[in-house]
């Protein structure tokens, strides 16, 4: 088992390094020069002599293998540059606006984990009777809802018609439930089909056909025994939706008027502020390896033998 831990941690460390490689070459082939942006905003593109002098203070002037060693070496140290748009460090601009977009992210996947659990177990439960049958139909009808739409629909009815919550986002839990059930909805209806699959698959295995005739009601087979080894892909899943929304969460923060990282990554791409777009990408894609690692993880220590099959 510990064997199994250091190489899966070992081989993200190539795929991290992949990650920064493939940023870099996008900021640089992007078309977009961080020094004249920079003169743009400040009204001097004009000014040939100001916009060398920025490039030179950018290290733009350096060759690629160099200007990408000391972009890397100030990723480690916390010195990602300074952000076009704000004109604050981005490593102040990241700290500021991450939080925000990472309690969206966090309280998305609480709403995915009491939607797909309760609602795969019944469908489970009651496989092949009507609420069986409208929850696959919903479900596909879910999965194809931008949340977009979804959110300016949730924002109509219960901000506007009904007036539960503020159009405009409050402090607190409260400015996060709406926006962050828009985000999770379309996903958890993916994760709803898959955990419905593998409840399926379990509870029609051998070991829960002895478990009847063992006199186990079905709600036992499904809770005690059927829930845990059906977990496995539904969990590696939750580890990829996990990094999908946290990358696509610029959508919900736009529709609610919350000021996230995803926000914040949107404004430096128009913008031309490559440099501040490139540390976004790099952390988003970070947390995305990471949160699939500790999937990984957590499938190994909760069903060791399946994962071993898989791996076999």
């Amino acid at each position: 088992m510990k064997k199994y831990f250091i190489k899966r941690f070992a081989s993200t460390i190539p795929v991290l390094i992949g990650v920064t490689v493939l940023c870099f070459i996008l900021m640089t082939m992007s078309g977009k020069d961080p020094a004249l942006a920079a003169a743009i905003r400040s009204n001097s593109a004009g000014d040939t002599i100001l916009v060398d002098s920025l490039r030179e203070e950018m290290g733009l002037d350096k060759p690629l293998p160099t200007r990408y060693f000391l972009w890397l070496k100030g990723l480690f140290k916390g010195d990602m540059g300074k952000s076009v748009v704000t004109y604050h460090s981005i490593t102040d601009d990241i700290k500021t606006f991450f939080p925000i977009t990472f309690q969206l992210v966090i309280m998305a996947m609480g709403w995915m984990i009491i939607i797909v659990f309760s609602i795969a177990i019944l469908c489970a439960r009651f496989h092949g009777k009507m609420f069986d049958h409208i929850v696959r139909v919903l479900t596909i009808g879910g999965i194809c809802l931008p949340v977009f739409w979804l959110g300016f629909m949730l924002l109509l009815l219960f901000a506007v018609r009904l007036s539960i919550f503020s159009v405009v986002p409050k402090a607190g839990i409260s400015g996060y439930i709406l926006p962050s059930f828009a985000l999770a909805f379309p996903s958890a209806c993916g994760a709803i089909r898959v955990m419905r699959s593998s409840l399926l698959s379990e509870i029609s295995s051998d070991y829960a056909a002895y478990a009847r005739t063992r006199g186990l009601s079905e709600w036992q087979i499904i809770v005690r025994h059927g829930f845990k080894n059906s977990l496995p892909p539904v969990i590696t899943l939750f580890g990829q939706y996990l990094g999908y929304m946290l990358a696509g969460s610029a959508v919900a923060e736009k529709v609610f008027s919350l000021n996230g990282v995803g926000t914040y990554l949107v404004s430096c791409v128009v913008s031309g502020d490559s440099c501040a777009a490139a540390a976004c990408i790099v952390i988003i894609a970070t947390v995305f390896v990471i949160t699939n690692l500790a999937a990984d993880v957590i499938n190994r220590l909760i069903c060791p033998w399946m994962v071993r099959e898989i791996n076999d």
